[in-house]
């Protein structure tokens, strides 16, 4: 191979790649957004690598980072409900959950790698918006 086509060979896929690792940016739903919108758009923001979103959408602007390696379907999101808490930092305080099916591809060996799963988020008021403070099953 000429070097001239070898050269343009090589910028071509580290074009490609860098094209593949680069986050993708999700707008972050507005302040009076529901707590079902909010979770549709942190999926939306594991999905797309995008931290920002994440550390917006997060309380305390924590970004979860175990699920950036993976990639998460929303299959259904159920109707959200009132928590009290109980158990969480947030125990009393005006908490509601949105529990979801998802299928998750990539997992780190936790939960089914691309088996539809029951999965649900918690979200509390933070500077007048909801945020994801904690996720899981029971």
């Amino acid at each position: 191979m000429p070097r001239s086509a070898g050269t343009a060979l090589l910028l071509l896929l580290t074009a490609a790649l860098a094209a593949c690792s680069t986050p993708e940016h999700v707008p972050v739903p507005p302040a009076d957004a529901d707590p079902t919108e909010v979770v549709q758009a942190y999926v939306a923001a594991i999905n797309a690598r995008d931290r920002d979103t994440l550390a917006a959408l997060s309380e305390d602007g924590g970004i979860p980072e175990t699920w950036l390696d993976t990639r998460i379907d929303l299959v259904e999101i159920d109707e959200p409900y009132e928590d009290s808490g109980a158990g969480t930092r947030h125990d009393g305080e005006d908490v509601i959950g949105v529990p979801v099916q998802i299928i998750v591809d990539g997992t780190d060996g936790s939960m089914p790698d691309g088996e539809q799963t029951g999965w649900g988020y918690l979200l509390v008021q933070q500077d007048g918006r909801w945020v994801v403070f904690s996720q899981g099953v029971g």
